[in-house]
């Protein structure tokens, strides 16, 4: 009787063994499959985000490509502002007004010393002046920066006087280093634009692009322009030079021949002649307007010097 009830108890134990084990069996795999569930979400919205995340951005660049900045860093751009304005870029400009003796030499001197420079006459004129017809003419030249000094000074020295001198330079080496740094950021533009350009799967798009792309090669121009105005002028000075010609006309003697001594002659005495006519005339024309008057004047006047004669006689008898 014991024996029965130990073995029923060892079965039930059994029993209750193997449900406990199918039990925990069951529950790890219901959680397994449930983080791996959990899992799976997790990766599959990660991976959207960052879908997303590349779409915006890719949009972004598109609608807004001017924003691109340079990738240097500001230690980088601070070593390149630095390099360039060790070398200063300054316009020079000069104003010199001189007297010379003879103006065709002092002009064929200043054109052969502009041209042994490498230089050249942008605008030359030329007019006359004063009683004596003195020549003033105006020289704009325009040389190499190097010659620029050595020049006004060899025209002060070989003039006959100095009127008035001047000289101003420009330094446009900020405005230089700021041309060179728009101009790398807008062809960094560029670059990117162009890229967009070939990806560019709608007309829509690839219109827009043109736009913005046509914008910015048309301000890189712009730039470009600028900058060769400025290195062109920082190369090559401008000298304005004013020539005002010192002469003194003596006057020669004439010949016979132009001094028409008969002619002249001649025409004094008609005119002479004329004169005493015009007097004689005016006379004549004088009493004949004004006999009304003067004959009653003369008679009374005889009238009264005969009777005063009377009187004289008539007392001394």
């Amino acid at each position: 009787m014991m024996n029965g009830k130990r073995g029923l108890s060892i079965i039930l134990s059994t029993l209750v063994i193997v449900l406990i084990f199918f039990g925990c069996s069951n529950t790890n795999q219901d959680e397994a499959a449930e983080y791996g569930e959990d899992v799976s979400r997790e990766e599959m919205s990660d991976s959207t985000n960052s879908y997303d995340a590349g779409f915006v951005e890719s949009s972004a660049d598109q609608s807004e490509p001017e924003v691109v900045q340079d990738d240097r860093s500001v230690e980088e751009e601070e070593h390149l502002h630095s390099d360039t304005l060790s070398e200063q870029m300054v316009i020079y400009n000069g104003n010199i007004s001189i007297e010379v003796n003879d103006y065709d030499q002092a002009h064929n001197r200043i054109h052969e010393e502009v041209e042994n420079v490498n230089g050249y006459i942008v605008e030359s004129s030329v007019y006359q002046s004063g009683e004596q017809e003195q020549r003033v003419g105006t020289l704009v030249v325009r040389m190499p920066q190097d010659y620029f000094h050595p020049f006004l000074n060899e025209l002060e020295a070989t003039s006959a006087n100095v009127l008035e001198k001047s000289t101003h330079g420009n330094d446009v080496t900020e405005e230089y280093v700021d041309l060179e740094s728009r101009l790398r950021s807008k062809e960094t533009v560029e670059e990117r634009l162009l890229s967009f350009l070939d990806g560019a799967e709608n007309t829509e798009d690839l219109l827009d692009i043109s736009q913005d792309l046509s914008e910015v090669q048309e301000e890189i121009e712009q730039i470009k322009g600028r900058m060769n105005y400025l290195e062109d002028h920082v190369a090559y000075s401008t000298i304005t030079i004013q020539l005002h010609e010192k002469r003194v006309n003596v006057a020669s003697i004439q010949d016979q021949g132009s001094l028409n001594t008969t002619e002249r002659a001649h025409s004094l005495f008609m005119d002479t002649i004329n004169f005493l006519i015009t007097i004689v005339s005016s006379i004549f024309i004088f009493i004949i307007g004004l006999s009304p008057v003067l004959v009653p004047l003369l008679i009374l006047a005889a009238a009264a010097l005969l009777y005063h004669k009377r009187n004289t006689r008539n007392k001394k008898e």
